[in-house]
């Protein structure tokens, strides 16, 4: 693709993002609650439970009295394999629910800033296999920074392009002799996002595969499984040359787009191709992120009091919404997180409203955990702008792109030789 569409190309993505978040909160959200009666008749207002078990209807939150609706007038809706009362509670109530469940929030937000220390540990001992150690605090500061820049800066500057051009920087001052340093540098911000992805399919697959029963997940499990089937031919079939040569893919191969990337991937297997007890012990530390980012997310779903999400649906289904959002329409995943969020969790009854509800607060949570990477970016005394970045590590990674390995060319055969 020519440098000149790129930047157009990422716009109109980001345009697209926003026009899919706009129309998420117009047409899927309710402010008001809404009970579904037996009849079909659909009744609004503010909506809570009666002692006897039914339901009381009010037209405001916290007026007195209101009117009863017994339990058996509520229609249910399905929910996995059995049902729930087709009652939905709009963004106001969830407002309401979570300031009052706020030992719970703050919970889940320090939950979520450990596991930001803990990624920035797990890319550290990424540094520390190639020779190029990249001390704690360093590594995590780098971490809050490039989590600030995914989920809160809009444009092309993505929280891993501030990670590799601070990371080639200071390997550079630190071993100015060393050739290359400054790429090796880069391809391990490569990898770290590279170990992330792949232990956030691991997780899901395994998770779809072992615990998750009845049909409401054969829709995820089919999706995460194609991913996972994909990315592994994928990666046999650009980084195993023989492989290409068998399929008889090597000649398309050289004339695909992208060939940076192409090369940038295989350069990043050579360096670390001797270091597997880091990749593995990087792999567990993924694990445990995606399993507490979902539990997160299921503890912030009680603190709404949306019924029935337990802490197994969340662990199936909140890391295939999650690996859904790395699609870069948005920073954060905004706009494709929260449509994930709804269908899938959709499938096991979870209302639109409520599971949209779930994901925005979620990302909010991880917002606010990142805001201080935005305070120390802008308090270094080596900051740069967002553009200066992006500027420079575009020119970088051309220049690499040239002198990284290239596709080396098919061999003759017997008959050609």
């Amino acid at each position: 693709m020519p440098d000149r569409l790129k930047p157009v190309l990422t716009w109109v993505l980001r345009l697209a993002g926003v026009a899919l978040l706009a129309w998420l909160l117009a047409t899927q959200l309710q402010w008001q609650d809404a009970i579904v009666l037996s009849d079909g008749t659909v009744r609004e207002g503010a909506v809570r439970m009666a002692p006897d078990g039914g339901y009381v209807l009010a037209a405001a939150h916290g007026e007195a009295g209101g009117e009863s609706i017994a339990r058996e007038a509520v229609a249910t809706r399905a929910y996995g394999d059995g049902g729930v009362p087709d009652v939905t509670y709009g963004v106001r109530t969830l407002l309401r629910r979570l300031h009052a469940s706020w030992p719970t929030v703050a919970l889940v937000l320090g939950v979520l800033a450990l596991l930001v220390v803990l990624t920035g540990l797990r890319w550290m001992l990424l540094t520390r296999a190639v020779q190029i150690p990249m001390p704690p605090g360093r590594a995590v500061r780098l971490t809050f920074v490039g989590g600030f820049f995914n989920i809160a800066v809009p444009g092309a500057t993505g929280g891993d392009v501030v990670k590799a051009w601070y990371a080639r920087k200071e390997a550079k001052a630190r071993f100015p002799d060393r050739a290359g340093v400054g790429m090796q540098a880069v391809l391990s911000v490569f990898v770290d996002r590279f170990v992330g992805l792949f232990g956030l399919v691991v997780f899901a697959a395994a998770v779809l595969l072992v615990t998750a029963r009845g049909p409401a997940f054969d829709v995820p499990r089919a999706v995460v499984l194609t991913i996972f089937s994909l990315g592994v031919v994928g990666g046999v079939v650009i980084l195993v040359r023989p492989v290409r040569r068998a399929l008889g893919l090597a000649w398309l191969m050289q004339r695909l787009p992208f060939q940076g990337l192409l090369r940038e991937i295989r350069a990043a297997a050579t360096l670390y191709r001797g270091h597997l007890p880091a990749l593995a012990a990087s792999m567990v530390i993924s694990l445990f992120n995606h399993a507490g980012n979902a539990t997160c997310c299921w503890l912030l779903a009680r603190a709404l009091g949306i019924e029935g999400v337990t802490l197994g649906t969340a662990l199936a289904l909140v890391p295939i919404a999650n690996l859904l959002s790395a699609i870069p329409l948005l920073p954060g995943g905004w706009g494709v997180g929260e449509l994930a969020f709804a269908y899938f969790f959709g499938l096991v009854g979870v209302p639109p409203t409520e599971a949209i509800g779930l994901s925005v607060m979620f990302r909010l949570g991880v917002l606010g955990v990142n805001l201080p990477g935005g305070l120390l970016w802008i308090l270094w005394k080596d900051h740069a702008s967002a553009d200066t970045i992006a500027a420079e590590m575009t020119s970088v990674t051309a220049r690499a792109a040239n002198t990284l390995p290239a596709e080396p060319p098919a061999e003759p055969s017997q008959e050609t030789a």
